[in-house]
């Protein structure tokens, strides 16, 4: 049997959920089976080095949006090379990807769907409705991202569900160096607040910062973790300022030690105003942590109230802050959830399912 050839396309390989998702991806892959190849529209970005030696990279060294070359080039190596398959996860990288495949029949598009956004645009809903049907096969990383595709147009039998899997081996196994809170800058006794995820206004985290003065109200000596780096730093930065709670909030930025950190926190906060299947929320439930989410519908889905952890409204920062305040002030409630949160994690997220079902696919569209 030949192994199946499987081009992936993405802008970068940034540090973020979806990007993570992919490298996992490629390198669980059975080589006996399957060829990858990644290609990155951009530069391949810090997660390329965490990609296999026997996984080959590729980029179209975009110069920005506008650059007209890099489609172009993508659109002449898929005519000349005809993989079996070619993949794609977010909307750039699926316009292109099923542009693409329209010039190179005998290749199988595989689209993706990895959020549900609040308020879709416009222009982006038109141009999804309008290119859906060069897609040979959608996978959503949850039923809601199905939903969303399904309602725009796609057939219910090209479209399948793969949630996200995580290496949970990595994040329950994790122990934090003595020092790593020093080095945030919180004492050793502290009550820990975290929180991971790219620092973008639907994430959350402004609606975090404003609940922190109430947290810190019951619980004065209790210190916050933002990690993650994005757009919103400066305003969170201004915010907490404004809010007077600077010297309890911390934003160290972009870090390579998620599992120690994550083992540091005494909870976990994600109040996002939308997902997909966020990675941050499966790795915060394979540390077992307490979790306070929003039931949205990609967290609604790994996180069951008060099961797995507990939801609050969205935008509502004294409804937040209340959970996390009876959170830590109740250390057994708190185990209990993140018991639950890492049984659910071991019973619906394993990496190895999600590699399964993807080679599982591939076979499929063979």
């Amino acid at each position: 049997m030949s192994e199946t050839e499987v081009w992936y396309l993405i802008g970068t390989l940034a540090v973020g959920g979806t990007e993570r998702t992919l490298v996992d991806l490629v390198n669980g892959l059975d080589r006996s089976r399957f060829d990858p190849t990644v290609w990155t529209i951009a530069d391949p970005g810090p997660l390329a080095s965490d990609l296999d030696d026997d996984v080959t990279l590729r980029s179209l060294d975009a110069t920005g949006k506008h650059d007209v070359r890099a489609p172009v080039r993508f659109v002449r190596a898929l005519r000349s090379e005809r993989p079996d398959v070619l993949q794609s996860f977010l909307f750039f990288d699926n316009m292109l990807a099923r542009l693409a495949g329209a010039f190179a029949p005998g290749v199988t598009v595989v689209t993706g769907v990895r959020e549900v956004p609040e308020n879709p645009r416009p222009l982006r809903s038109a141009v999804r409705r309008l290119t859906l049907a060069l897609s040979d096969r959608i996978v959503s990383n949850s039923a809601a991202g199905a939903r969303f595709v399904t309602d725009r147009g796609a057939s219910d039998g090209d479209v399948d569900v793969i949630r996200n899997g995580r290496d949970l081996s990595v994040y329950g196994s994790a122990t934090a160096s003595e020092d790593l809170r020093a080095e945030l800058g919180v004492p050793a006794d502290a009550p820990l607040v975290g929180t991971v995820g790219r620092l973008v206004e639907r994430k959350g985290h402004h609606d975090l910062l404003d609940a922190w003065p109430t947290v810190r109200e019951s619980h004065p000596d209790a210190h916050l973790v933002v990690v993650g780096d994005g757009p919103e730093r400066d305003a969170l930065e201004r915010r907490a300022r404004r809010l007077a709670c600077e010297e309890s909030v911390h934003l160290p930025g972009t870090r390579d030690d998620v599992p120690e950190l994550l083992d540091a926190f005494d909870l976990f906060a994600f109040p996002s105003h939308y997902e997909g299947l966020p990675g941050a929320l499966l790795e915060a439930m394979a540390a077992g942590l307490p979790i306070v989410t929003t039931p949205v519908d990609g967290n609604a889905e790994p996180v069951l109230d008060g099961r797995s952890g507990r939801h609050v409204p969205v935008r509502s920062p004294e409804a937040l802050a209340g959970e996390i305040a009876d959170l830590l002030s109740n250390p057994e409630d708190a185990a209990e959830l993140g018991a639950g949160a890492r049984r659910r994690a071991e019973s619906e997220f394993a990496l190895d399912a999600m590699v399964s079902q993807f080679e599982d696919l591939y076979d499929d569209l063979g």
